[in-house]
């Protein structure tokens, strides 16, 4: 459950709720025994008191071999999308005979522990697209920066500033298009690119680059030590 909404917090994912889906005692599609069941429900319930995690419960949304604490995640036009969940299970490790030696010397039955931290993967990266409007933070940008060589002359530079970047663990792309300068900017901004780094002839000069952000704010020109300085402290606080 800490896994869990350690990586919301990381991805400033905020709205959600915890589901806690027990077994309906009115249906027979459920495995194992009432005591199973019981002990199951009242581990789970456990480990979401213990973090202080709000939750509901809801009779008949339990798997058919134990209870489970959902994540259900509201998207921007109000879907709700079932994102990680832990499920306690008393009743598979029976059905495969599963044994493990204990520190007394005897042979005891394991727990089992579901758990899946994202969900469905690809739901989990189609909710983060829809989340940040594409617009990701720096540190899950695929691409952090953008090298943009005013001209020709200015290639061998702007590789060399990739070069430096990629030393320094910031993933960047050298624009090498015939475009104009003002083209090559606004189709960075477009992939939602968030750094733009321009580079002429005073940039190649004093060694610097001159810094945009997808927003269009221009941050002008600064040493590429000081840009890779600004972007690692973006990239580990996950501003």
């Amino acid at each position: 459950v800490d896994l869990i909404m350690s990586i919301f917090k990381a991805m400033n994912l905020t709205n959600y709720q915890a589901r806690l889906g027990v077994r309906d005692p009115q249906s027979d599609k459920y495995a194992g025994t009432d005591e199973m069941w019981q002990r199951a429900e009242a581990a789970i319930k456990h480990a979401a008191d213990q973090t202080g995690l709000p939750y509901t419960v809801e009779e008949g949304e339990g798997a058919f071999y134990g209870p489970k604490l959902d994540f259900i995640f509201r998207d921007v036009i109000g879907r709700e999308w079932q994102l990680g969940t832990v499920q306690i299970d008393y009743y598979l490790p029976e059905q495969f005979e599963l044994e493990y030696k204990g520190e007394d010397g005897q042979m005891h039955r394991p727990i089992m522990i579901h758990r899946a931290p994202f969900g469905s993967l690809e739901r989990f990266i189609a909710i983060l697209i829809e989340h940040y409007a594409g617009a990701f933070p720096v540190w899950l940008s695929p691409t952090q920066a953008m090298i943009i060589p005013i001209a020709d002359r200015h290639a061998a530079y702007a590789k060399g500033v990739a070069k430096k970047l990629k030393v320094a663990g910031i993933r960047s792309e050298v624009d090498e298009s015939t475009d104009r300068m003002q083209a090559k900017i606004r189709n960075a901004q477009l992939l939602k690119i968030p750094y733009m780094l321009v580079v002429g002839d005073k940039e190649q000069e004093a060694g610097a680059v001159a810094i945009r952000l997808r927003s269009g704010e221009d941050l002008k020109a600064k040493p590429i030590e000081e840009f890779i300085e600004i972007a690692q402290k973006a990239i580990e606080s996950k501003e």
